[in-house]
């Protein structure tokens, strides 16, 4: 289970975090959903450990990941932009991961095998990404995230720069592929169907506090303040 327990995060005089709690269960897929600029992203970044935590804490079943760098909370985190490695094959940048973790050679052709065939692109190890639509670039980064087998993934506007019509079908992949996974899963979106799409519980935050946590039809009928209400229409 991951605890958020009161974590603030500031830039100069802008607390872009500012006192968020949440909690994460095992095989939870949880939105966090808000306007742009509203700490999302900054959330997610410290939840991984990318940014310092002017107060509160970051917790894994009940430990304390304060000193614990990114590489080792064992914590998958996929970027909007994807972040694939262009001198890369798909492989190669799927095997990156397993290659970090000092992984033998058989073993890291067989989980590239398999999360490759999971993503739908069995056979696409020897291609180049440059050559990949953006739709499959998106299912590479998956697949990387999820092939060193992490016990949680992170998604920050992962359809973001895709078309309408290939975000309704890739969301709709991505979330049967995490559930059939049992993955526990952080997803970061401004778009409120995705979130209610994707998730069983959904985080509203605003100016970068969380102000209600909920399964969307719940947070629809029963608005925190008027704030919530506006902004879920």
């Amino acid at each position: 289970m991951l605890t958020v327990d009161a974590v603030t995060v500031r830039f100069g005089e802008l607390r872009a975090v500012d006192g968020a709690s949440l909690e994460v269960g095992d095989g939870e897929r949880v939105a966090i959903l808000g306007p742009s600029g509203s700490g999302k992203s900054t959330l997610l970044r410290a939840i991984a450990g990318l940014e310092k935590l002017e107060n509160g804490r970051i917790l894994w079943d009940g430990v304390d990941l304060a000193g614990v760098p990114p590489h080792e909370r064992r914590f998958g985190f996929m970027f909007q932009g994807y972040a694939l490695f262009p001198h890369m094959t798909v492989g190669e940048n799927v095997a990156f991961g397993l290659r970090m973790q000092g992984r033998d050679a058989a073993e890291i052709r067989s989980r590239v095998a398999q999360v490759l065939e999971w993503v739908g692109l069995a056979g696409f190890d020897h291609r180049t990404v440059d050559n990949l639509s953006g739709g499959e670039q998106q299912r590479v980064a998956l697949a990387r995230t999820l092939a060193p087998d992490p016990r949680l993934v992170m998604l920050d506007e992962p359809l973001g720069a895709l078309d309408r019509a290939l975000r309704e079908r890739l969301i709709v992949e991505m979330t049967d592929l995490l559930a059939r996974a049992g993955t526990t899963a952080l997803y970061v979106t401004h778009d409120h169907d995705e979130a209610a799409f994707f998730a069983h519980r959904v985080a509203l935050m605003r100016q970068g506090r969380i102000v209600q946590i909920g399964k969307m039809e719940e947070l629809r009928r029963n608005p925190a303040d008027d704030w919530v209400a506006d902004f879920l229409g």
